[in-house]
């Protein structure tokens, strides 16, 4: 091998005169070894010419073209002919690892056909021997080609005399002709010298020696090796022996995979070292080479299992799924970790697994039928089932694990099973959600059928009191129709007194029915009303300074004259354990609506008994009183307000717990009665409604009221001997008031039922009242009963007629509007009107203008100097309690600026009863409120309150 001269190795590439060279110019990198083909550099000529495609082409004359131009020996030819052009090679670059080829000139037709001939006619080089050479390249690995041929040539020379050599050459050419070994020489412009007829057997060539010039040989190359091939002839044309696998072309032309042969190949050169051509010999490796395709495919296969095996193994250890794999002839053949961590099953022995050792008792038989079928070769949908091993819910509780099985038998030829594979999933977390969820439809449904149940309850409770109440008011009209006509008719005689006295008793008679009925409608409201509170969590607890002997006794005085008339035993009693509790921080209504619902109960029950008693304990205790009554049975579902007493609003006295009993000698209950009982629309048997009648929600708020109070309620009950409830609340200690605050605190008492000698104390003072109120028949029944006390009365019919009443009364500062409607109208209460006013009964829901919007406008009146303010004392008003949400926090809140101001006094009278709407009337700028329905003492309590002059005057309630 000649390498490049060391003047070409250093020649240096100015690339400014290659830009602006004529000619296509392109550089590649060269290298003993092969390199993959790449242009370094290409001229601007090159690019404009496009030349770049045909070079990179997947043609014969393509790939002999990129072989030359990356030729590292100086044997190959300097010029190639390619695509019309003549290319020349140099060496260039440090040390010469650049090769620039360069198109010297385009060539015609005739020149490339005469350049053809040339080829075909050029002399044969007569070649040495192949064995003697290949033997010879072969002898070192240390020396040259040319100088192993140049050593061995002279002796060859003197061993084969010269008279002998064409023998010989015939008989070696004959022996090759023999051999199944392909032999072959081409010269070194690809020119096929001979070859034997196994090489030509094996290469599908042609016989036509002529036609195998230019690398002829190429065209019967597999296409894939054709860059392989050249790659060879490039390192033989360096001088370096080669073997390599390559593939012939099918003999038919067919894309098949070809003829494999190993070729071995040397360079052959002369005794100047000059190489003359490439010789080398094949052999047929087909059958090697599809043994070892196959041999190949099946080691790729093994190992294509082993890694399917692998990831199986990966994918199953990793999965939250249990998974398993079993073959009826050895049993359970594979499971993955998480199958021993859902079943809870030992790792041991796993081939001895049977499922009845997992599966719960309950679901045993179903699952066995599921496996039956399975090992019969059926598939199935997959089974639901519960395990033995447990697990605890969300709720707490434990319960058996639920999985959902999902398998697939595995067949034969024959249809038998070979393999069951399953999985196991944890359904356990959707088993108690649909339980959940299964149970809160049941627990809605129940709740409408509850619901639907109270609304019957509750439209029976008001319209049986309507009934009473219409029947009796017609019979006290035809009474008294009957009495006014008498009496205008003759004069009566005394039989008719008789007569007239008894139709006033049942007048009298019916109008107290009226009442009752009236208020046991209250009741039933008043009881929906809380009922709605509770759920919108609105119940707040305020509690006060106050005796609880007072707030029972009070309780006890509201039921004297209906016991009386039943003839009911009403008793009271302290127990021993109350010394020392007379003053206590409490929420007096709400002990009070508890109390008041336990003694309703009572008499309810207990008015047809053949023994009617009633017995009312009041008591105390520094521990928790649960912890005495072992017999009575306490509703401990919900969580107690402990902390209740923790709020500032409590004081710092110390805590304790005022606990009241309620026995009667009622029916009783059963054990099973008594569980039914505080819950929801729900009394103690179905019958209890029919045949004592109540809504179901009595017992139900008292439990919330006393859980709200820190407190529990409980009942004791044996049938047909009566029942005991006792109920608890918390609350702390507190010193009794001095001198001067004790008479107020002392009428701290709920006030909800009032004695009739209110109305005497009501009648002793005269008061000027403007009612607003839209509604004409409580604007008519109002004024009169206001009336019958004596007082005097003004009516607006809304907020707009109110402050024009006003405009007209001597409080008004402002001009007064001659042309305005009410001043041609002759009403009375819209004169001018010079007497001074004392209250303002305010109604809230009204048309045109709401009683909020009129009470802000007289508040800006006033500010603004527009109405006068009255000119009574100070305010000095006394705290009152009416309904069962107590306002008196909410007016002490406001009473610091309402003593620095006097103002026309206005309370406001309205049905909507709740706190969030008594504070918005407050916030308005009204003294106080009071809810309808209503009876006339109730209002007394109020008027003085707000009214200055009445501050200091006796209550008149004994």
């Amino acid at each position: 091998m000649q390498p490049p001269a060391q003047s070409e190795q250093h020649s240096p590439l100015d690339l400014e005169l290659l830009e602006i060279d004529t000619h296509p110019i392109f550089v590649v990198r060269i290298a003993e070894s092969a390199l993959p083909f790449e242009f370094v550099y290409c001229n601007e000529a090159f690019h404009r010419e496009q030349l770049r495609e045909p070079i990179l082409a997947n043609t014969k004359e393509s790939l002999l073209f990129r072989s030359w131009a990356q030729a590292w020996s100086s044997e190959r030819k300097s010029q190639h002919t390619f695509i019309d052009r003549m290319w020349s090679s140099s060496f260039n670059g440090t040390p010469g690892r650049l090769k620039m080829i360069r198109a010297t000139a385009l060539i015609s037709e005739g020149e490339e056909q005469r350049d053809q001939h040339e080829l075909l006619n050029a002399p044969e080089t007569l070649a040495l021997p192949l064995a003697v050479n290949i033997t010879a390249v072969r002898k070192s690995s240390r020396e040259s080609p040319g100088d192993v041929a140049r050593k061995e040539m002279p002796a060859l020379q003197r061993s084969l005399p010269r008279t002998n050599l064409d023998a010989r050459w015939e008989g070696l050419q004959t022996m090759m002709e023999m051999s199944d070994v392909g032999v072959f020489e081409y010269n070194t412009e690809g020119k096929l010298l001979h070859a034997n007829d196994a090489w030509y057997r094996l290469s599908s060539h042609p016989r036509d020696l002529p036609a195998h010039v230019q690398f002829s040989f190429m065209d019967l190359v597999y296409p894939s090796d054709q860059a392989l091939v050249l790659t060879m002839w490039n390192t033989l044309s360096r001088g370096t022996p080669v073997t390599f696998e390559m593939r012939w072309k099918s003999s038919d032309g067919s894309n098949q995979a070809g003829q494999w042969v190993l070729s071995a190949c040397v360079p052959i050169f002369d005794d100047d070292g000059k190489l003359i051509s490439i010789a080398g010999n094949t052999i047929d490796i087909n059958a090697q080479k599809k043994s070892q395709e196959v041999a190949q495919a099946q080691v790729e296969a093994l190992e294509q299992a082993r890694l399917s095996e692998l990831k199986f193994a990966n994918f199953a250890q990793l999965s939250p799924t249990a998974i398993y794999i079993f073959v009826p002839e050895t049993g359970m053949q594979y499971v993955n970790d998480q199958f021993f961590e859902l079943t809870g099953r030992s790792r041991a022995a796993i081939e001895q697994f049977e499922w009845t050792s997992l599966v719960a008792a309950e679901d045993a038989e179903r699952v066995e039928e599921e496996w039956k079928a399975l090992l019969k070769g059926k598939k199935t949908d997959g089974v639901q089932f519960r395990l033995k091993k447990t697990w605890i819910n969300q709720d707490g509780h434990r319960s058996n694990i639920w999985v959902q099985s999902t398998s697939s038998p595995q067949l034969d030829k024959d249809g038998q099973v070979i393999s069951i594979m399953g999985t196991l999933f944890d359904i356990s977390q959707f088993k108690w959600a649909e339980s959940v969820q299964l149970r809160r439809v049941e627990e809605a449904l129940e709740a409408k059928r509850q619901q639907e149940n109270f609304i019957d309850m509750t439209s029976h409770e008001l319209r049986n009191p309507l009934s009473a109440v219409l029947q009796c008011a017609e019979s006290v009209i035809a009474n008294l129709e009957h009495l006014t006509w008498q009496l205008s008719t003759n004069s009566p005689a005394k039989e008719d007194f008789e007569k007239v006295r008894e139709e006033l008793d049942a007048s009298i008679d019916a109008l107290h029915t009226i009442v009752s009925c009236s208020m046991h409608q209250k009741r039933v409201i008043d009881d929906v009303l809380t009922l709605s509170k509770l759920d919108s969590k609105l119940i707040v607890i305020t509690p006060i300074k106050v005796q609880p002997e007072a707030i029972v006794l009070d309780a006890l005085k509201m039921f004297e004259v209906e016991c009386r008339k039943m003839e009911i035993q009403l008793d009271f009693a302290q127990d021993d354990t109350f010394a020392g509790f007379e003053w206590v921080m409490l929420d007096p209504s709400r002990l009070l609506q508890v109390l008041i619902n336990l003694i309703t109960n009572a008499i309810k029950f207990t008015k047809d008994r053949p023994e009617r008693r009633i017995s009312v304990k009041l008591g105390g205790s520094w521990e928790r009183p649960p912890q005495m009554w072992q017999a009575v049975s306490f509703k401990t579902e919900e969580k107690s307000q402990d902390d209740i007493l923790d709020k500032p609003d409590w004081g710092h006295g110390k805590k304790a717990y005022i606990w009241i009993q309620v026995t009667d000698t009622g029916c009783g209950m059963t054990e099973a009665e008594q569980k039914r009982l505080f819950s929801r629309f729900t009394q103690a048997t179905p019958k209890t409604h029919v045949r004592y009648g109540g809504s179901g929600l009595g017992l139900f708020i008292s439990k919330a009221l006393t859980n709200l109070q820190g407190g529990l309620i409980g009942v004791s009950s044996q049938v047909k001997k009566g029942s005991t409830f006792t109920f608890f609340v918390s609350t702390r200690l507190v010193d009794p008031p001095d001198a001067a605050a004790s008479g107020r605190q002392a009428t701290m008492r709920p006030s909800s039922r009032r004695t009739i000698s209110s109305e005497d104390a009501m009648k002793a003072v005269k008061l000027h009242v403007l009612i607003v109120e839209d509604n004409l028949v409580n604007q008519k029944v109002l004024k009169k009963q206001l009336q019958k006390l004596g007082w005097k009365v003004s009516v607006a019919g809304d907020g707009t007629e109110a402050i024009e009443w006003l405009k007209r009364s001597m409080y008004w500062q402002g001009p007064r509007d001659k042309g305005s409607s009410l001043e041609q109208e002759s009403h009375g209460d819209f004169e001018y009107c010079q007497e001074p006013l004392d209250l303002i009964l305010m109604d809230i829901e009204m048309p045109q203008m709401d009683g909020l919007t009129c009470t802000r406008l007289i508040r800006g009146y006033e500010d603004e100097g527009l109405i006068r303010r009255p000119t009574f004392p100070p305010l000095q008003r006394a705290s009152t309690l009416n309904c069962p949400s107590s306002t008196s926090d909410t007016l002490d809140s406001t009473e610091g600026s309402q003593r620095q101001k006097m103002r026309l006094p206005i309370l406001a009278v309205s049905a909507n009863a709740r706190m969030e709407q008594i504070k918005q009337a407050l916030a308005a700028g009204m003294d106080d409120a009071i809810s309808k329905p209503f009876r006339i003492p109730e209002l007394w309590p109020k008027i003085r309150g707000v009214i200055p002059r009445l501050a200091g005057t006796s209550s008149g309630i004994q």
